[in-house]
């Protein structure tokens, strides 16, 4: 597979005469879900997310087109979270669909962004795994739709730290100097170093949020961090530059299978979940309100939680499924490696290791996302 790469940020805000039918945040909903109220959408996703057309075989998309009718008018430019704060913060969203990351979908729905879902024309919605169903701000998830999920651990190159990583410690060892990658988003980096000061980032509270930014703070200060990075750790492993990273799970994953642009199969990068737990993630599809063609909408959400495809996303992405059945449908297509990767579907022991950000009032977020930038940016 190739054509994978970091997309750059692009404008957020796009010019009104580019929008077409887009919606005005806040206005009146078309609740008309059959498909004759469009046969299409625009969706605003996170690059390398879905499994494109590659030689002759076909996407996710073009089998959507061919096997429902569906065109999805599919942008890749979610670079970070920042992007969707910008979005949803204008008057106009022009996008059907977004997916942004779990805490910021807790955020909007919240403020009353978004729609509904149609479940009523996703009977796969059924297929939601379990452990995303209980979050309390969307119980059952009437009004978000996991796409995918991930693990922020350590990615590291052992032929340059000389020896295993197996602790947060590691990031902040000062044999390693400049040549650490520091993630740049704040839940993460932050809920690491909570996990080493021995807190909870499920369930932070003010003062333990501060002890975990301070940790940054004095690692920034001292000159620990060579790089502040997205996926593009990953390259910057890859060419030396970094030996070790705060790291997403997937984007390591296709490191190690030589599926990043211009890099070959980096096997021994390794991707370990610290002694100390790692943060879990996921990011998550929305319906900005006001949004037009929900018919659309409602059958690609239950065209990629058919198992079918997506074993075939997951392939692809490699990172964590939320749909049900999908590792059985990985061996039932020859790729049992995959169906038994912890990393993809981890086990009931890599899970009780996994943390996943529990939240703050929206005033504490707001500075601690605040402080953490003013380090990173």
């Amino acid at each position: 597979m190739t054509g994978r790469r970091l997309w750059s940020r692009r404008e957020t805000l796009l010019a009104l005469s580019a929008l077409g039918l887009s919606a005005c945040a806040g206005g009146v909903p078309n609740r008309d879900v059959a498909l004759g109220d469009g046969s299409s959408f625009r969706m605003l996703n996170w690059s390398d997310y879905i499994d494109p057309d590659d030689g002759g075989l076909e996407g996710t998309l073009t089998r959507l087109r061919r096997d429902r009718g569906i065109d999805v008018d599919y942008d890749e430019s979610y670079e970070d979270n920042s992007v969707g704060q910008a979005l949803f913060s204008s008057e106009i969203v022009p996008y059907d669909v977004v997916v942004p990351s779990n805490w910021l979908a807790a955020q909007l729905i919240a403020d009353g962004l978004v729609e509904p879902l149609p479940i009523e024309v996703i009977p796969n919605h059924a297929n939601i795994d379990p452990l995303f169903l209980t979050n309390a701000w969307d119980r059952g998830c009437r009004l978000q739709m996991p796409w995918q999920s991930g693990i922020t651990g350590i990615a590291y190159d052992e032929a340059l730290t000389g020896r295993a990583i197996t602790s947060i410690a590691d990031l902040f060892d000062p044999a390693f100097r400049g040549r650490v990658g520091c993630i740049i988003e704040m839940r993460e980096a932050v809920g690491l170093g909570m996990l080493l000061n021995g807190d909870d980032p499920s369930r932070p509270t003010v003062a333990t949020a501060d002890a975990g930014l301070a940790r940054i703070r004095d690692a920034v200060e001292a000159g620990q961090f060579g790089a502040f990075t997205a996926g593009d750790f990953t390259s910057r492993i890859d060419s030396g530059e970094l030996w070790l990273a705060m790291a997403w799970s997937g984007d390591t994953f296709l490191l190690q299978q030589g599926l990043k642009e211009d890099s070959p199969p980096r096997p021994d990068v390794q991707f370990v979940i610290p002694d100390e737990g790692a943060v879990q993630w996921f990011d998550t599809m929305v319906i900005p309100k006001g949004a037009a063609n929900l018919g659309a909408i409602g059958q690609f959400m239950d065209y990629v939680y058919d198992p079918v495809n997506a074993a075939a996303i997951t392939a692809w992405v490699g990172y964590v499924s939320p749909v049900l059945g999908t590792a059985d449908q990985l061996r039932a297509d020859g790729l049992p490696e995959l169906a038994d990767n912890p990393l993809l579907f981890p086990d009931n022991d890599t899970r009780n290791r996994l943390f996943t950000w529990g939240g703050l009032t929206a005033a504490d977020e707001a500075r601690l996302d605040d402080e953490f930038n003013a380090l990173v940016f």
